[in-house]
């Protein structure tokens, strides 16, 4: 059940948009290596999931030759148990079906052709660079409308250059910005524009950027990699528009800053990488000191330009006038912050996951993570003993308050909820625009199955943007619901079964919104479905990358 329900969507949206193919892991999976896990690979991915693709092994992760009768089509990088001499003797031995090889054939070169990989001839090696202006402005536009505005007290932001701005940025990454992951998570960007050049272009002190220096390494040590410590002013020709950098590692010129400036932007950063876990929530190079000092160092407005692979912790929030995250928002970052912080978009994109308030707020154990060493065995083994309980279905059933919650993301403008209609296979609400800026919402529907079903307090299903709403006007949103939203899985009979009953109907902009609109609705008698290849409803916080969510939150 909790694999169906909450590990499995991920993988059903991604079949459903057409991937080719999908990596199985190193690890085991209920004590079988997830390369030659039948179960996973064969039954519950290609049969139940209708995934017609090819499974590739993660590098060395295979572990026999039997793996391809278990749903393994490619073993990776080398042929160790998948070689020609090997598969070729199982084919004679009648261990393997010759039909057997010609499913994985299939189903590795379908997608090449259905991508058009092989109507025309590669000349290309990994050292071309194949940008475009094209690719570059829709880089931008995705960047700008991924970035999550958690907090903008007083209407700090946007930031208006008329009649002059002070501005000083804080911190290494406002010079070298962190935008991707490591490792396999790791792409080298043809430019890099940094914020620094942006937000000088914004404030008429600089060109408008186009490219910059190299990406900066987020995991090398900060001694081997050479940045300044600080720059010279630059204004415009008035004087009253003027930008300051200073890494920020002298607290003595904090005092001399403040009194220079009026607005602080700090940018803080982490990243992650395959092969090792992050040390902490915390943002590297001493990230939430630096903040910190420069909330306490007395300017008139205080903002946080936040980069993180997944949940920060943001122990400083309530001391900063505003705070921005993106989550690994690749090479347009810069610029697209800068239309961000200076309004030329009005941000909409809600958190995919919940942000904690503290470290431990989902009360981990060893059993969990890292995993236990059970007897006569040399291999950690975690337990999903949360089992449904998952992100922020946690903090709901254990009423605990985070920092921000998942869905969360504010506006430069207002919006309002009015009309809200529920049934079984519709649930539709009114959006409108009740501020001074255009913008779009993004409502968000969440349900309460009946009591005794042994669901989670709430559950995302479903979500909507709304057009760019002028101020005044107004949208009908609606949420169409299939059976499969209202339905559990039997793990006895393996399928879907319709729960009967009431369900709360929750619509709101977040999952913590103060201001949702709740209705209910009934639905009959218990009844299951086959499922196959069904597409779900957008249900955040497993473990699908942060990426993938905002592509389809923001």
């Amino acid at each position: 059940k909790t694999q169906f329900q909450m590990y499995s969507p991920p993988f059903e949206g991604a079949i459903e948009a057409g991937v080719g193919s999908v990596m199985c892991s190193y690890n085991k999976i209920r004590g079988v290596w997830s390369c030659e896990n039948a179960d996973t690979l064969q039954r519950d991915l290609k049969e139940r999931l209708g995934f017609n693709g090819w499974v590739m092994s993660d590098w060395g992760a295979t572990h026999s030759n039997s793996s391809v009768m278990a749903g393994l089509d490619q073993e990776m990088p080398g042929s160790d148990y998948l070689s020609s001499d090997a598969l070729l003797s199982a084919v004679k031995t009648g261990a393997l079906p010759a039909s057997r090889i010609d499913d994985a054939a299939m189903r590795i070169l379908t997608p090449f052709f259905t991508v058009g990989a092989f109507d025309r001839p590669n000349l290309n090696t990994q050292d071309s660079n194949v940008s475009s202006p094209e690719h570059s402005a829709l880089a931008r536009s995705l960047a700008a409308s991924s970035i999550v505005l958690l907090k903008n007290s007083g209407g700090a932001l946007p930031l208006s250059p008329s009649g002059g701005l002070r501005l000083v940025l804080f911190g290494k990454s406002a010079i070298a910005p962190v935008v991707t992951g490591g490792g396999s998570g790791n792409v080298i960007p043809s430019f890099l524009p940094s914020p620094y050049d942006a937000i000088a272009a914004k404030l008429g002190v600089g060109a408008p950027v186009q490219g910059g220096a190299p990406a900066a390494d987020p995991f090398a040590s900060p001694s081997s990699q050479l940045y300044p410590a600080s720059l010279p002013p630059v204004c415009d020709v008035s004087g009253r528009s003027c930008l300051f950098y200073a890494e920020g590692a002298d607290a003595s010129a904090l005092t001399a800053l403040a009194a220079s400036a009026e607005v602080a932007i700090v940018f803080v950063s982490t990243s992650s990488c395959e092969g090792s876990d992050r040390a902490s929530l915390g943002f590297d190079l001493f990230g939430d000191a630096l903040v910190e000092a420069v909330a306490a160092a007395g300017f008139g407005r205080v903002v946080v330009a936040a980069v993180a692979p997944g949940a920060v912790l943001t122990p400083w929030r309530e001391a900063v006038d505003a705070i921005t995250l993106a989550f690994m928002p690749g090479q347009e970052y810069a610029n697209a912050l800068a239309d961000v912080l200076f309004g030329q978009v009005n941000p909409s994109a809600k958190l995919p996951l919940t942000l904690p308030a503290r470290e431990d707020d989902l009360q981990l154990t060893a059993r969990m993570w890292p995993g236990v060493f059970p007897r006569n065995d040399s291999q950690r083994v975690a337990i999903y003993s949360e089992r449904l309980l998952v992100g922020y279905r946690f903090y709901d059933a254990k009423a605990i308050t985070p920092a921000f919650p998942f869905g969360h993301g504010l506006s430069y403008t207002n919006f309002s909820l009015s009309n809200l209609s529920a049934a079984s296979d519709l649930v539709s609400v009114t959006v409108a625009n009740t501020g001074p800026w255009a913008g779009r919402a993004v409502p968000q529907l969440y349900l309460a199955f009946p009591a005794g079903s042994g669901e989670p307090p709430q559950q995302l299903r479903g979500f909507g943007k709304t057009a760019s709403l002028a101020p005044g006007q107004a949208e009908r949103v609606e949420f169409k619901l299939r059976p499969r939203d209202v339905s559990v899985w039997d793990a006895t009979a393996h399928a879907w079964a319709q729960v009967p009953g009431e369900f709360g109907v929750s619509v709101g902009f977040s999952s913590r919104c103060p201001r949702a609109l709740k209705a209910s609705f009934r639905v009959g008698s218990p009844g299951g479905f086959q499922h196959r290849g069904i597409p779900p409803r957008l249900d955040g916080d497993t473990s699908v990358g942060p990426a993938v969510l905002m592509a389809a939150v923001a």
